[in-house]
């Protein structure tokens, strides 16, 4: 079973004793509703790049903000919840204002929220603004946000905001409050002090490095940059020393925090610590110490730190008695890059770098396989096959597959009693055949009961078996990158514009594209080819002889394209999307990562595509309307407040099936009271819930449902 979705404090005027349960009320979706609702299968918590990281011990809540407007939850920093933000802007900073949320990024975007299911757009009293608001911080009475062009805002309330006129222009990255003072920071070694927020003085800081966040701790203000660059101020700013030096680094750094005397700093490859007054520690050099990453924020506990960085990485810094802090990831996520997917018996099935093979029933719960030792040190670019046997290929000719086995496999019951169970070992059971080039390889298709393998210097492979590999003659030496079956034969992709059709896969014609950009993939979707590449470049074609450029406002890579319900999707770098309703006309909507896509497969509902350092993104793009179920409820009544009493409930359902706990007082009447959004993220499709009332006129019964919302 699945953690909370949130324990969330729901009160209001009814005294509910429960008399029955209703299961799901179904609201009728559309496919392809855009914008698709995104969600991480890999890495966890997520894969966005952590850019800051703020916790109130007051409300014991933790925010961490990223790119493409993605904000985060947690109240114990392990668990991370994602939020709406309705913004898909850059967020570059947060801090909380009392129980407020502030949160600041890209074009003067500013955010609040009292509470995490509710961020709301700021005022920005001088009209919008193409600044970045990179840093906040508060005072006990102050807001304050700073950006580019010397950009410097401040509010009372978190939501109205004022620009504050400075005779300075640099861009600032990151400000902070300690000793009744405002500290900024920013390029160009630039340094403003403030008392108020409102008048600012420039300080000299000693350095001419870019800085890009400052933190303040124990009466002493610490900030860092590039080139491994530490300064430090002990009377309100005014007067910097320069520790770089000592500290040691020498990449940029990104992150400070402190607490006490401790302090710690990070970046690219670098995590330094300071305990008191002794001296900085490297700690990616101890055996125990953080792996090496580009680390974005820091966060200080009394009892430990928490770095967090590039593609949603966290670890962990604690310290026992006397010894040295030791350092634990937060989870374990598959990091490797992929580069294909593939979808067949209701398995999805992802290759990529270090010989990675991973399989999921659902595309939400990924698993990682092995492969045989003789080619562990391959990388798998492309994987394809039928529901009786798959086949990855990669690098230097490397080949596997997996057949469609069926094993026993022995357990016991939830009544402890013996069983056996008949599994398929496809996907999961790898097996190596001899490599029939040293060529790279990377398409893979299937024809006609023969499987087809296509690779560098217009390598084309046939195979009956999977096993034994005929090598076949093709008019072209280039990099063949795909190969896809259609109903008039075969045909493969590749770089320059190379198109070559057959109809066995045994004999190959040359076809003209028009186009010298690298055909990267190639598809049979929606019952035309597609064949996307190189600067954005999509081909369509009806029997793959002619093909027909389609515009379209993208330039970046497309590597892939798949098909859903009557929509195209296209992905491609730097987390480019592009849909289409006739493979013609084509819309970028853009995900919730910048990182680029390689891979993209359906199972006809869910949308799954994925990329760099392991990236898995899913998306249920037709509804599952499969009706919510309430499993369990229990009322716990409060010891200490006889007013207050706890609902618990247990709902199953589908991953990624968003849902309203709705309520009324009979079945007498229609009046449903629609209550609080809640979600299944986890795979296993089920979701405890617990929401506090109060218990004044108390009705005689009460009834709930779940309602199914987009």
């Amino acid at each position: 079973m699945m953690r909370p979705h949130g324990l969330r404090w729901y009160a209001n005027a009814h005294g509910w004793i429960i008399a029955g349960l209703v299961s799901c009320a179904v609201l009728e979706l559309r496919a392809a509703d855009f914008p698709l609702s995104w969600r991480w299968s890999n890495p966890a918590p997520h894969g966005n790049n952590i850019i800051f990281t703020s916790y109130s011990p007051g409300i014991q809540l933790g925010v961490q903000v990223t790119e493409r407007g993605q904000i985060y939850t947690s109240d114990d920093l392990i668990f991370w919840i994602p939020r709406q933000s309705g913004t898909t802007s850059a967020l570059r900073c947060a801090t909380f204002l009392g129980s407020r949320i502030l949160v600041t990024g890209e074009n003067g975007a500013v955010l609040y929220a009292d509470s995490v299911d509710n961020f709301q757009a700021g005022t920005l009293s001088d009209g919008s603004t193409a600044d970045w608001l990179e840093g906040v911080t508060v005072s006990p009475t102050l807001a304050v946000a700073v950006g580019d062009n010397g950009a410097i805002y401040t509010s009372l309330n978190g939501i109205n905001w004022t620009r504050r006129v400075t005779a300075y222009s640099d861009w600032l990255k990151s400000v902070t409050f300690g000793n009744l003072t405002f500290v900024a920071v920013g390029d160009s070694g630039a340094v403003l002090t403030s008392p108020n927020g409102t008048n600012w003085t420039k300080r000299a800081s000693g350095t001419v490095q870019h800085l890009s966040r400052v933190a303040f701790a124990n009466g002493r203000f610490t900030a860092v940059g590039a080139a491994g660059t530490v300064i430090r101020s002990s009377n309100a700013g005014t007067n910097w020393f320069t520790e770089t030096s000592a500290v040691g680094a020498t990449n940029p750094l990104y992150a400070v925090s402190a607490l006490g005397t401790n302090r710690l700093v990070a970046g690219d490859n670098e995590v330094r610590l300071q305990e008191g007054a002794s001296s900085w520690s490297d700690e990616l050099a101890k055996t125990n110490g953080p792996p090496y990453w580009t680390y974005l924020s820091s966060l200080a506990r009394p009892d430990f730190f928490l770095l967090g960085g590039r593609t949603g990485f966290l670890v962990e810094g604690y310290k026992t008695n006397s010894n040295p802090y030791f350092w634990i990831p937060s989870f374990e996520s598959v990091r490797s890059w992929l580069f294909d997917v593939t979808y067949a018996s209701n398995l999805f099935v992802a290759v990529g770098d270090h010989a990675t093979v991973m399989t999921s029933g659902n595309g939400a719960r990924w698993s990682l396989e092995l492969v045989p030792p003789s080619v562990t040190n391959s990388i798998f670019l492309g994987v394809g096959g039928t529901t009786n046997l798959l086949v990855a290929v990669g690098n230097q000719g490397s080949i596997i597959i997996s057949p469609n086995q069926v094993t026993n496999v022995s357990g016991t019951n939830n009544l402890g009693q013996l069983t056996n169970v008949t599994i398929s070992t496809l996907g999961v059971l790898w097996y190596s055949v001899p490599r029939p080039t040293t060529n790279d390889l990377q398409g893979v298709a299937a024809f006609r009961g023969l499987y087809v393998i296509t690779g560098d210097k217009g390598n084309v492979f046939t195979s009956a078996d999977g096993t034994n590999w005929v090598p076949r003659t093709t008019p072209t030496n280039k990099m063949l990158s795909c190969v896809s079956a259609f109903p008039g034969g075969l045909v493969a992709t590749g770089d320059a514009g190379t198109i070559l059709t057959s109809p066995d896969g045994i004999s190959w014609t040359l076809r003209s594209s028009g186009t010298t950009n690298w055909l990267y993939r190639v598809r049979y979707l929606g019952g035309q080819l597609v064949a996307v590449g190189e600067n954005g470049i999509i081909l369509t074609s009806a029997d793959g002889l002619s093909w027909m450029r389609q515009t379209n406002n993208n330039t970046k890579w497309l590597h892939d394209v798949t098909w859903i319900d009557g929509t195209w999707f296209a992905v491609g770098k730097q987390g480019t999307f592009l849909s289409s309703s006739n493979a013609v006309d084509w819309v970028d909507r853009g995900t919730i990562t910048l990182k680029s896509l390689y891979g993209a497969a359906t199972d006809s509902q869910r949308l799954v595509t994925l990329g760099v350092e392991g990236i898995i993104l899913r998306s249920q793009v037709v509804p599952d309307l499969t009706p919510i179920q309430i499993l369990g409820y229990a009322r716990v009544p409060s010891t200490n407040f006889p007013w207050l009493v706890q609902n618990l409930f247990l709902f199953g359902g589908k991953t990624d099936q968003r849902f309203t706990l709705d309520y009324r007082g009979g079945l007498e009447t229609n009046l449903w009271v629609a209550g609080p959004q809640l979600e299944f993220l986890d795979p296993s499709g089920t979701l405890y819930y617990l929401e506090s009332v109060v218990t004044t006129n108390a009705p005689s019964k009460e009834f709930y449902r779940g309602t199914l919302t987009p």
